[in-house]
């Protein structure tokens, strides 16, 4: 048995961030645990599950071999919305919210670099065939 390159163990160790982290974020957004954001969204509850769908699907493209990279440049797309909603945008810095921020930007800082090392493995964007998914993926 042939054992994992760094590179390979650094992929997946940054996929897992991101995964633990939306985890622990989506659950919340669909079972009410979220009120706290719910209050502050634009759109309220419907905004805060739509945000929850869209964070289950970067963790199942980010488990997926052949779409990690699609995956972990939704995740980064869903943490830049999120820093910046924190920072300038509606959400704010106050109480509980505010103590999501350093979460959001370690899960940010991780799918970037998720990116880098999918690309620097030759992940594709778009996989087109068996052939676009890399060997110890």
């Amino acid at each position: 048995m042939a054992s994992a390159s760094p590179l390979v163990i650094a992929h997946w160790i940054t996929r897992l961030i991101v995964v633990g982290i939306f985890a622990m974020g989506a659950f919340p957004k669909f079972t009410g645990g979220a009120e706290a954001l719910i209050e502050k969204l634009p759109g309220g509850n419907a905004a805060a599950i739509g945000i929850g769908i869209a964070e289950v699907i970067a963790i199942v493209l980010i488990l997926i071999p052949k779409t990690t990279l699609a995956g972990s440049v939704l995740a980064g797309l869903l943490m830049l919305g999120a820093v910046f909603s924190h920072i300038v945008g509606p959400v704010g810095m106050e109480g509980e919210l505010g103590d999501m921020l350093p979460m959001a930007v370690i899960a940010l800082l991780a799918s970037i670099a998720s990116v880098v090392l999918s690309m620097k493995r030759g992940f594709a964007l778009v996989p087109t065939d068996s052939a676009s998914e890399p060997a110890n993926a």
